[in-house]
This record gives structure tokens, sequence and C-alpha cells, in this order.
């Protein structure tokens, strides 16, 4: 135990060492309390729910990289976005990705290729937002350590 905490405090840092301890949530489940808050009409049960996701992390599994965007976050130069199929319609996540050493994981984004990457993902929740398109809800993930399974 010791062993490990003093491994993952030297070569993870601060963000790496507290991830180990946090829960993780799918993100099928991230969207099924994205519809909790629509349907909630009391705006403090809102922000309690939205709250207590930001505590928690986000998993995403053999998702296709619809695309490579500049950032609109300003602490990251690109990010990463993908397509959930949801009955509802599209879920697109925006992740921002780090690396362990708390950098920008560019070297894992310039190998993506639109369209065809699988990825896994794992990251924190930041937000919902919505725009003028035809998706179903979009979220933001940040800190992301995004793993390239292959192509499709």
């Amino acid at each position: 135990g010791i062993v490990l905490i003093a491994f993952c405090s030297f070569s993870c840092g601060y963000r790496g060492y507290v991830r180990w301890f946090r829960p993780k949530n799918d993100i099928m489940e991230v969207i099924k309390v994205k519809e909790e808050i629509d349907r909630a009409d009391n705006p403090a049960k809102k922000y309690l729910l939205v709250k207590n996701l930001q505590n928690d992390l986000v998993t995403i599994s053999n998702a296709i990289v619809k695309d490579v965007i500049p950032s609109n976050n300003i602490d990251y130069d690109f990010c990463v976005v993908v397509d959930i199929p949801y009955p509802k319609g599209n879920v697109e996540c925006y992740l921002y990705s780090k690396n362990l050493y708390e950098k920008e994981d560019v070297v894992t984004i310039a190998r993506l290729k639109k369209g065809k990457s699988i990825i896994d993902a794992v990251g924190e929740f930041s937000r919902f937002f919505t725009l003028l398109d035809d998706a179903f809800v979009k979220i933001e993930l940040v800190n992301t350590t995004i793993d390239i399974r292959g192509e499709k």
C-alpha cells in the first residue's frame, strides 16, 4: 500500500494520485443524470446533481473520434470530439486531454484520425452545454486521459 502511494506521488503527481481514489461513472450514467436535471423543476436540485457529477471521473469506452478541433477552453490548445449514440439523439463529448505530468497530451492527440481512431477516455466532468445543432446534449470533460485502442 505505502509503496503504491509513494510511487504514485512521485511519478503521477497530485492529480494522478487523487484520480486513483475518485469514483467513476460510465458516460451513460452521466446522460441519465442529465435527463434527471432536465426533469427537475427545483434549481437547487439541478445544482446538486451537476455538483455531484463534478466529483466523479467519467469513462468512455470504444468511441470513434469524430474530430480534433482547436480548443474553446483557455487551458488547452486542442479538443477531441466523440459521438456517443443515445436513443434521444447523439451525445457529443468534448475531451480536453492531459497526461500524467499535467501537460496537454498533444502527442496522443496528434496520432488520432478523424472517423477512424477508436479510443477509451477517462476525464473529469466539467459541464453540459448546448448549441443550435442536432446533438441531444454536449458534455465537456477536462483533464482527460485518452488511450488509443486502434482503428476501425
